[in-house]
């Protein structure tokens, strides 16, 4: 392998070039220290704003390192990543100069294998694949793409690009903006309990919460009509008031009130409750969902009594016990409201 340290200053390394539909594609091999040392990977949760991987494995990179030290294991695939600028490529030498400094690498897949080689004791040579000088949004994009076709990248995370990439459906997009927005109000009832890249932490992922909601905000839906901020704010009071109903079932490890099941239950539920709640209180207030859903605040959340319920055929289960206890308590005759009146 031929790499030229230009006075600590610069590496560089021999490359050869692959077009593609106006991409160019930069081959080379880099030692495995080398590479750590000017290589950086991106996360969700380290930069929110710009960051677009999900976060690091710590048994994954282990095990990787083992496999590297202790079953003589090789790498053969390349890991694809962006040079920032101050790279250059030399076209008539075939020589790629990059910055010898960190983050002159940024890591778009394979931030598993560059972790596992920093804990290896052994020093590899590494395939390294490169684009040359693509923005944070493109990066997100090819990320996004790559491990889209890949499996074990949380669907959660791919959702979180949307506002990296700026690719999604309307659907897609408004579903991501109403998760995160959930998700970070400090006055939402989901206040940090949805998990937005699929690391594990919260009470639900950003997948079902885009699921459950594209239904409501698509052209048909029950929400489609209201604006954006409307929207949001249906939801937001929604949960509030059903937080405060059910308040021993909110969070409740043995209640499925806040799981996968109890929260696509209530989103299929929810047309129903709005409807009511302009009838009889001509807006959609926390106080007008608690006096609606009060009357079945003894409805049994429990995992014990929902055992067996799950996928779709599960949440349509609940919903359809939902509304039948919804419309057993509701008066006889209701006056009819339009207005939207949230607060």
């Amino acid at each position: 392998m031929a790499v030229k340290n230009t006075g600590a200053k610069f590496v560089e390394v021999k490359a050869t070039v692959a077009k593609q539909r106006g991409w160019r594609i930069f081959s080379f091999v880099l030692d495995s220290a080398t590479f750590d040392r000017i290589a950086f990977v991106s996360r969700r949760d380290d930069d929110k704003d710009a960051g677009y991987q999900r976060n690091l494995s710590k048994q994954r990179a282990a095990d990787i390192a083992h496999y590297i030290d202790k079953e003589n294991g090789c790498i053969p695939n390349s890991i694809l990543v962006n040079l920032e600028e101050g790279a250059t490529y030399d076209e008539r030498a075939k020589t790629l100069r990059i910055p010898d400094q960190p983050k002159a690498a940024w890591v778009i897949d394979g931030q598993h294998r560059m972790f596992g080689l920093r804990q290896a004791k052994t020093t590899y040579d590494l395939v390294i694949t490169a684009f040359l000088g693509i923005d944070v949004a493109e990066q997100a994009k090819q990320f996004k793409i790559i491990n889209s076709k890949q499996k074990g990248v949380p669907t959660s995370l791919l959702y979180d690009l949307l506002d990296l990439t700026k690719d999604g459906t309307y659907v897609q997009q408004r579903g991501h903006e109403l998760a995160t927005r959930l998700n970070d109000d400090r006055e939402s009832p989901w206040y940090c309990q949805i998990d937005l890249t699929g690391s594990g932490d919260g009470l639900i992922t950003q997948t079902r919460v885009v699921t459950a909601v594209e239904n409501l905000i698509s052209e048909r839906g029950a929400l489609f009509q209201y604006s954006e901020e409307e929207q949001y704010g249906i939801l937001k009071n929604y949960f509030t008031a059903i937080k405060i109903v059910f308040a021993s079932d909110w969070g409740n490890k043995n209640s499925v009130l806040t799981k996968a099941l109890g929260f696509s239950a209530w989103l299929i539920v929810l047309p129903r409750v709005l409807t009511a709640c302009l009838q009889r209180f001509q807006n959609f207030t926390v106080k007008s969902v608690v006096a609606v859903l009060t009357p079945i605040k003894a409805y049994n959340f429990s995992t014990e009594h929902h055992r067996g319920w799950a996928g779709h055929p599960g949440e349509n289960r609940l919903a359809g016990a939902l509304a039948d206890a919804l419309k057993s308590s509701e008066p006889k005759e209701a006056a009819k409201g339009s207005a939207l009146q949230l607060v």
